[in-house]
């Protein structure tokens, strides 16, 4: 049966009190703040079980306060901070990324970039998913992606400089996702693992492009794009970048939807595309209404 976590609370309470008061002549203080730690530790999991969130985050982070300020033990605290996170995230989102943000500077000082990078992987998805916090978001799936990239770990940084690009080109900075997109799939264009997903990366940093408005700079890319893959010529998603295009020099916003309604019919658009699709039609029809 577990036990009652504001018992074992009142327990950490009373260890901490005897640990930090009066004097120690025979040594010991070490191993009674030691077991306050394990008390508050024990009495956070209880918490946990019972489902009360918050409360076992806070009393996780006693445990950590007390092994960085009194234990000099950075590594069991960074780890304790995870441990808080994983309950604040389920109810506390801002807590959560507090936490983390303190343990992932913790790997970072100890130069454990791959644990960082996790950790910040997870830090991201909170800003992104519980707190709707695009931008830092954004940043810190870069930082995640550069510490991947550090530890020569390509695969895992070209999946967040990926959320960058896609994140990126969502907040209209075309430019910025033309670049993260680019940049995976030269890194992937000779990979036989990656390399299928290539035309898929192009796809998108032409629609960024496109969606700048710049039809020079666009047919451009296209032709680079071609030397940089030359089978992505023979491929639909390139035909549907030509065309569009063309739609888009020619003012066709009839010919615009039908290529995309004729693209979707074999390969379904996702939801980035179809955003992102729209604003490029609606740029065709304010360029008409210009027009006229």
């Amino acid at each position: 049966m577990t036990q009652d976590p504001r018992v074992l609370l009142q327990k950490a309470d009373k260890a901490l009190s005897g640990a930090s008061g009066g004097f120690s002549w025979f040594g010991g203080r070490t191993e009674k703040y030691e077991n306050a730690a394990d008390l508050y530790t024990q009495a956070a999991n209880a918490f946990r079980v019972q489902k009360m969130n918050k409360e076992a985050g806070q009393t996780f982070e006693k445990a950590a306060s007390i092994q960085t300020q009194n234990l000099n033990e950075p590594d069991d605290a960074a780890n304790t901070l995870q441990e808080a996170f994983k309950v604040y995230r389920k109810s506390d989102p801002e807590d959560a990324a507090r936490v983390l943000s303190s343990a992932i500077q913790h790997y970072v000082l100890r130069g454990n970039l791959r644990r960082a990078a996790t950790q910040q992987q997870y830090l991201a998805e909170v800003y992104e998913v519980e707190l709707g916090d695009m931008k830092k978001a954004l940043d810190s799936y870069e930082k995640a992606a550069e510490w991947f990239e550090g530890d020569n770990a390509e695969a895992l940084a070209n999946k967040h400089f990926l959320k960058v690009a896609d994140l990126s080109a969502l907040d209209n900075d075309y430019y910025k996702a033309i670049t993260n997109y680019e940049r995976i799939a030269r890194s992937s264009v000779n990979n036989n693992l990656m390399k299928w997903s290539v035309k898929d990366y192009l796809l998108k940093a032409g629609i960024c492009h496109l969606a700048t408005k710049d039809l020079v700079e666009t047919n451009r890319a296209l032709e680079s794009y071609r030397e940089l893959d030359p089978t992505f010529a023979s491929t639909r998603e390139h035909q549907l970048l030509v065309d569009l295009t063309q739609a888009v020099e020619g003012g066709d916003q009839e010919g615009f939807a039908d290529k995309l309604f004729q693209f979707d019919q074999l390969s379904k658009l996702d939801k980035w595309k179809t955003a992102l699709l729209l604003r490029i039609k609606n740029n065709i029809e304010e360029a008409e209404e210009d027009f006229s």
